[in-house]
């Protein structure tokens, strides 16, 4: 049994992807070392505590005590997208038993750890519900619910699955806009990426009204490391609607593996009678499905979203102390 400090960690996170990209029923994205990582940096700095990185033998353990409750959570806590036990679930449980019975001897108390991002009733789920018999708590509770696109068979058989209402909508965004041009940025520079993303935002309805992510600096922050991150890895994809060199709006999101995760879309409130967020998503849908992406992942249910997904997935989260 390793245990890691963060910085180690930072060292490592490929072999951890790997073991990400292995356990069965887990977002790959969220539950990765980017995603973590941007939100223990950036989201949570100050109440993060003490790490409790374990590794072994491909097995891994992500979390960060956070004061003062003195309870283990995944490095991003504010969601819970991902799950911070990588590998296959029944070694990931055992070391996690074995991790905290350990540490308690050491601290003389028991540990608390909470255990998010869990499909009900998945392989991770199952193999944790072995840990109820016997725990001092076990408590289970609603988790941040995901919609989810099914591009597994393209994109006409998704567009057939739609109602006959939203079909019509898309066929009439379909119609070329005189002078508009979508144009695929990812590859440009990340932090001219990030001043286009920025300048959009601060022009539309949200930012008007205080209500844009990116006017909490942790969030904007967040957004940007994932930003720099995904451009690095070559796993950005950003799509912007231009017409005359003004961009009008932007899509913005990452792939790993055979999944889009979709972060943020926005566009200039004075366009918005465009529909150039339908316009991005159709064309972003159609340009993953030719990449042969098998899982467009839209994040948190919203109401908008419900016309466009295939799959509204639930999750919950699990509190153990041992």
């Amino acid at each position: 049994m390793n245990r890691l400090t963060l910085a180690e960690f930072r060292e490592r996170s490929a072999e951890f992807a790997a073991a990400v990209a292995a356990t069965p029923g887990t977002c790959r994205f969220c539950s990765g070392p980017l995603w973590q990582l941007a939100a223990h940096d950036h989201l949570h700095p100050a109440v993060a505590g003490e790490s409790f990185i374990i590794e072994r033998d491909g097995i891994w353990l992500l979390f960060a005590m956070q004061e003062p409750s003195g309870i283990h959570f995944p490095l991003e806590a504010s969601w819970m997208f991902g799950c911070p036990l990588a590998g296959d679930p029944m070694a990931a449980v055992a070391l996690l038993r074995e991790a905290a019975d350990r540490a308690a001897v050491e601290r003389g108390q028991p540990l608390a750890f909470f255990v998010g991002g869990l499909v009900p009733d998945g392989p991770v789920h199952r193999a944790l519900r072995t840990l109820e018999q016997g725990s001092r708590c076990w408590r289970e509770y609603p988790g941040m619910d995901v919609m989810q696109i099914d591009l597994g068979e393209g994109l006409e058989a998704w567009r057939e699955r739609r109602s006959k209402k939203f079909r019509r909508t898309l066929r009439e965004i379909a119609e070329p806009l005189p002078g508009l041009e979508i144009v695929d940025v990812s590859k440009e520079d990340p932090d001219a990426l990030y001043a286009l993303l920025l300048g959009i935002q601060r022009d539309s309805y949200k930012w008007r009204e205080g209500t844009d992510i990116f006017q909490i600096p942790e969030y904007a922050d967040f957004y940007r490391a994932l930003l720099e991150g995904l451009h690095a890895s070559g796993d950005l994809r950003m799509l912007v609607a231009r017409r005359e060199g003004v961009d009008l709006a932007h899509i913005f999101g990452g792939v790993a593996g055979g999944t889009y995760r979709g972060l943020q879309m926005s566009y200039r409130d004075s366009v918005r009678d465009l529909a150039l967020g339908n316009r991005l998503q159709i064309e972003n849908l159609r340009r993953c499905a030719d990449e042969g992406i098998v899982t467009y992942d839209l994040g948190m249910h919203a109401p908008y979203k419900e016309r466009w997904t295939d799959r509204w997935e639930k999750r919950i989260g699990v509190l153990w102390v041992g």
